[in-house]
C-alpha cells in the first residue's frame, strides 16, 4: 500500500530478517492501515509528466477483498491487484 501511496518511489517489501555477521543490520518498520473506505492515491506532487501514475486508486477494503479471494500477499501482489482492478473497470464499461 505504501508503494502505491508513493507512486512507486518507495518499494514495498516482504518482512524478513536475514542474519549477516559481516554488516550491521538497520531496519525501519512502517505500518500503514488507513480507514478501509478511504481512497489510496499518491499526492499530486508525486505524479507529473516525468513520473506518470503507476497504480489506480483503490480502497483498503478492495485490496483486502482481493488478497483474501485471489492472491495472498507477496512481492507481486500490488501488480496483480492493479491488473485485477483494471479488468474490473473494463468489465463495468462493457456491461
Amino acid at each position: 500500500m505504501f508503494q502505491a501511496l508513493t507512486n512507486g518511489i518507495y518499494k514495498s517489501c516482504l518482512h524478513r530478517a536475514v542474519v549477516n555477521s559481516q554488516t550491521v543490520r538497520r531496519s525501519l518498520a512502517f505500518f500503514l492501515n488507513p480507514k478501509m473506505d478511504k481512497a489510496v492515491t499518491p499526492p499530486a506532487g508525486l505524479v507529473n509528466s516525468a513520473n506518470r501514475r503507476i497504480y489506480p486508486d483503490f480502497t483498503g477494503a478492495t485490496l483486502n477483498k482481493f488478497t483474501q479471494k485471489h492472491n495472498r500477499v507477496g512481492m507481486k501482489t500490488l501488480d496483480a491487484f492493479s491488473n485485477w482492478l483494471q479488468e474490473q473497470e473494463s468489465n463495468k464499461k462493457i456491461h
